[in-house]
């Protein structure tokens, strides 16, 4: 993992076509490395979640050329290396597992980010008519011990349409995303074990990731 982080690093310093092009060789091979990674990661999770069973890493893998039509910072690369790892593989919208490789930035993180309208108010659906087993799985001590929630600063200010406004888990229902993440450090990132290390992380929100799956895969709460 030094060679993958080091790369990153010179490549936040000269992020230009040029400095890319020369170091091309370095590129591949830590996208190998991260490639070989990531088929660790997928090997794990698929002994406890059996819809990424047939999922290949290559599949998972986000690319590092940026779209900077619509953005300020025109600078042609990303960072980090990241994989997103659901049934369907990263062009999924169904809940699943991420993990982010950036120096001094790394984090895994596992649920759903963003959704299409129609998934989301059927979580939101799921929550108010099936709330025990929502609250089951976020009120787990470990969960609430040893993962960070994200989403917060993209809550709307009051409940969603079409929901009451009454009802006792509307401070839930307000979230866009249902997301929660583990940080790591650099010198983690650095362990033999970290796959080992990462997959049980991962084992820890399956409750969360299986919920919002099957939340999203119901006809809806009528």
């Amino acid at each position: 993992m030094e060679t993958l982080l080091t790369f990153l690093r010179e490549l936040a310093q000269n992020n230009n076509r040029d400095w890319f092009n020369t170091h091309k060789p370095r590129y591949q091979e830590s996208l190998e490395f991260f490639r070989q990674f990531a088929g660790k990661l997928l090997t794990g999770i698929s002994t406890f979640d059996p819809a990424l069973g047939n999922l290949e890493a290559r599949d998972t893998i986000f690319r590092i050329y940026k779209d900077v039509r619509f953005s300020k910072d025109k600078s042609p690369y990303k960072t980090h290396f990241g994989c997103w790892m659901t049934k369907g593989g990263r062009k999924s919208t169904d809940a699943g597992y991420y993990f982010h490789l950036e120096p001094e930035k790394s984090f895994l993180a596992a649920g759903v980010w963003m959704p299409p309208r129609e998934q989301l108010t059927l979580i939101r659906q799921e929550i108010v008519f099936n709330p025990d087993a929502y609250l089951e799985v976020i009120n787990h001590p470990m969960i609430k011990e040893k993962y960070e929630r994200s989403g917060r600063e993209d809550m709307l200010k009051k409940g969603p349409a079409g929901f009451p406004n009454e009802s006792p888990l509307l401070e839930e229902i307000k979230y866009k995303h249902y997301i929660y993440s583990r940080q790591y450090s650099d010198a983690e990132i650095l362990y033999s074990n970290l796959p080992d290390i990462a997959v049980e992380d991962f084992k820890g929100l399956y409750p969360l990731v299986n919920y919002l799956n099957h939340a999203m895969s119901f006809a809806g709460n009528e």
